[in-house]
C-alpha cells in the first residue's frame, strides 16, 4: 500500500527551504491550502513548536469539521541536563501548543532531537512523555531522526512514530535496515525531505554553488531521464516515495493551492520508475544530503 500524504507546515511559520524565494506563506493562502487539503482527503499535518508561528497560524485557519491528525514536536532542549522543574516547562509548552492549535489533544508529539533522551536527568523527560500518552493528550509518541544512531538507547515505548529523512538521493535508512526494523516492530514511519528542500524539483543549474559537482552531475542525469520518459522531476521524486510501502506517510511542504494541486496530480499518476530501479539513485554525499551541514 502506498504511504499517505502528510502536509508539512514549516513554510506556514517560517521562510523555510533553500529553494523558497517567496518567504513565509501568507495566512490567507494557508487557509486556502488547508481547505483544499481537507476537502481532498489529506489526513495528516506536521508542525512543530520551533516552526515560528506555524502552530498559531494553523489554529486560526483549520477548516471547521476537519479530520486532520496533527503531529507536533517539542523544541530541542538547550539545557545540558534535566530536573523535575523542566517537567513543568514541558507541560506548559505542550499546553501552549494545544491552545495555539485550538485542540485538546494531538495525534502525536515527537522529540525534535533524540539527544535529549541521553542527557542526565532524561528519565524526567521520558516519564513526562509517557504520562502525556497515558493521560490521553497524545495518541502517539516518537522522535525525529537523521540516522540510525539517533535511536540508540531510546526506550521502544517512545517509538510509536519515527520521522526520517528520505528521498531518491538519500536512501541510507532504507539500505541500513532501519526502516524494515522499525516497521517490523510496529512503529509508524513518516518520511520527510522527499524533495530535499526543493532541490530535486529544479534543474541542477539553479542549485546553490556550494553543492558538490558529484551531486550536481547526478541530478543532471535525472533531468535527462525525466526528459526521456516524458515526465517531470516531481514525478520522479514522488514515484520513489510511492514505492515505499513500509511508510505510513510522507511529509511534503508547499506554499500554495497550485503546488498542492500539482502534488496531488503527480501522486495520482503512474510512477515513471521501473520496478526497483530507483534503488540505484542513492547518493553517499553526507554533507550535501544533510541540511544541518548546509551554509546558513
Amino acid at each position: 500500500m502506498n504511504p499517505e500524504l502528510c502536509l508539512g507546515t514549516a513554510q506556514f511559520g517560517l521562510a523555510y527551504g533553500v529553494t523558497n524565494s517567496n518567504g513565509q506563506v501568507s495566512e490567507s493562502r494557508v487557509a486556502q491550502v488547508l481547505s483544499q487539503a481537507s476537502a481532498s482527503g489529506i489526513r495528516f499535518l506536521d508542525t512543530a513548536q520551533s516552526y515560528g508561528d506555524a502552530e498559531a497560524v494553523l489554529g486560526r485557519n483549520l477548516p471547521s469539521g476537519h479530520g486532520f491528525r496533527i503531529i507536533s514536536k517539542l523544541s530541542p532542549q538547550s539545557q545540558c541536563s534535566f530536573t523535575a522543574l523542566d517537567v513543568v516547562a514541558w507541560e506548559e509548552a505542550f499546553r501552549r501548543s494545544c491552545a495555539r492549535l485550538g485542540l485538546e489533544s494531538l495525534d502525536a508529539l515527537l522529540l525534535h532531537s533524540s539527544d535529549d533522551l541521553r542527557k542526565p536527568g532524561s528519565p524526567h523527560l521520558e516519564q513526562w512523555l509517557l504520562g502525556l500518552r497515558n493521560r490521553g493528550y497524545v495518541k502517539r509518541l516518537g522522535v525525529s531522526i537523521y540516522n540510525s544512531e539517533d535511536l540508540e538507547g531510546v526506550n521502544p515505548e517512545l517509538l510509536d512514530l519515527v520521522q526520517i529523512p528520505l528521498s531518491l538521493y538519500n536512501q541510507h535508512l532504507l539500505h541500513d535496515g532501519t526502516v524494515s526494523r522499525l516497521s517490523a516492530r510496529g512503529t509508524a514511519i513518516h518520511g520527510r525531505s522527499l524533495y530535499l528542500q526543493g532541490l530535486l524539483l529544479i534543474p541542477a543549474e539553479q542549485w546553490p554553488n556550494w553543492l558538490s559537482s558529484e551531486m550536481r552531475n547526478h541530478h543532471k542525469k535525472l533531468e535527462t531521464l525525466a526528459q526521456k520518459r516524458n515526465c517531470r522531476l516531481i514525478d520522479m521524486a514522488l514515484g520513489f516515495a510511492k514505492a515505499q510501502t513500509g511508510l505510513e506517510a510522507v511529509v511534503l511542504g508547499l506554499c500554495s493551492e497550485r503546488e498542492l494541486a500539482e502534488l496531488q496530480k503527480s501522486w495520482a499518476t503512474a510512477s515513471p520508475w521501473q520496478k526497483g530501479e530507483w534503488q540505484t539513485w542513492a547518493l553517499q554525499d553526507t554533507h550535501g544530503l544533510d541540511p544541518r551541514h548546509w551554509p546558513n
